[in-house]
């Protein structure tokens, strides 16, 4: 155990760093790129910091291993869950910390972020009741629907027109504002890499210590693994909170979201069972809600802070109770 405490401190240490550059690197793509900060947000940084709870389902189906297909499905579950949740909770969290009550959103993109997640995330998992063949044309729409959602993203020019930082591996060169695309390739496959890697590293932590607590494998896959896969996003708000960027950090989980219910719903949808049981269909209704208190508490003047605090948190504490206590 205190092998893994170390590990996981480690894994911490380099994700900050990793989450720091990522960022840093995104922001610069988008001004390079000529998009608005709701696409930078919602493409570019909810792709790169998905990544890592996107391996997961991947990995375990081609492993075939005993319990793959329980894993890569609470896996496609618990990312959207721990977003809905956790991140949201968090990121309301890092907004109050910081003396704003009201995390300044751009509304029209975070709705279409929280909408596009509702209803593709419910086709998704009502088509657990759906055979096979029914579940591969279920998997057609919500690639339309993504499509969709990209088209429209990538014609968003909303947000501000502050320039970030500047590109930290550059830092060393005064007064180079507009980093070139080299640099800013290098600093950003820099940092998905070593989110990826830290993710790895804190996903190996929670193994060791679900396997020595004797967790199911569901559960496992349900609320521990997410936790370190969605760590990414969660630390990618949290650092744009303190620097302003409310948008860019509500995009990110928002976007994320979005993407954890189509691309993965996909592969599970198509080379999965698809079986839910209880405990994947209460974390799914978990998710759905925490987004639905976040629709509910977006203003024309941003988004309320204190909500998503108080239903993310919420809400996975009572799921992880109901769990633990009424083995649901």
């Amino acid at each position: 155990m205190p092998q893994a405490l170390g590990l996981a401190a480690v894994s911490l240490l380099l994700m900050v760093g990793a989450a720091e550059l990522f960022t840093n690197a995104v922001e610069w793509a988008g001004v390079r790129a000529g998009l608005g900060s709701g696409a930078t947000a919602s493409l570019l940084a909810a792709l790169g910091t998905a990544m890592p709870e996107s391996v997961v389902p991947v990995v375990a189906l081609i492993g075939g291993r005993p319990g793959a297909a329980a894993i890569a499905v609470g896996a496609i579950i618990g990312a959207p869950f721990l977003l809905g949740t956790l991140g949201l909770g968090i990121t309301g969290l890092a907004g109050l910390l910081v003396g704003r009550p009201r995390l300044r959103a751009v509304p029209a993109a975070t709705r279409r972020d929280l909408l596009t997640f509702l209803g593709s995330f419910a086709v998704v998992v009502a088509a657990t009741v759906l055979p096979r063949p029914a579940r591969i044309a279920v998997a057609v729409v919500v690639a339309l629907l993504f499509t969709r959602y990209v088209r429209q993203t990538l014609g968003d020019r909303s947000g501000s027109d502050r320039l970030p930082e500047p590109l930290h591996l550059l830092r060393a060169f005064a007064g180079r504002r507009r980093p070139g695309w080299a640099p800013l390739a290098a600093q950003l496959l820099l940092g998905v890499g070593g989110l990826v890697l830290a993710g790895q590293l804190f996903v190996i932590v929670i193994h060791t210590v679900g396997s020595g607590l004797r967790l199911p494998t569901l559960l496992l896959a349900l609320i521990l693994v997410p936790i370190a896969t969605e760590l990414p996003e969660t630390v990618a708000g949290v650092l744009w909170v303190r620097s302003g960027d409310d948008a860019l950090a509500l995009g990110n989980v928002v976007g994320a979201m979005v993407f954890q219910a189509t691309v993965p719903g996909i592969i599970g949808l198509c080379f999965t069972p698809w079986q839910l049981g209880p405990p994947a269909l209460l974390a799914a209704a978990a998710a759905a809600v925490g987004a639905l208190v976040a629709l509910a508490a977006l203003r024309p003047d941003g988004l309320r802070a204190a909500w998503c605090l108080g239903a993310g948190l919420g809400l996975y504490a009572a799921y992880a109770g109901s769990v633990a206590v009424l083995h649901v």
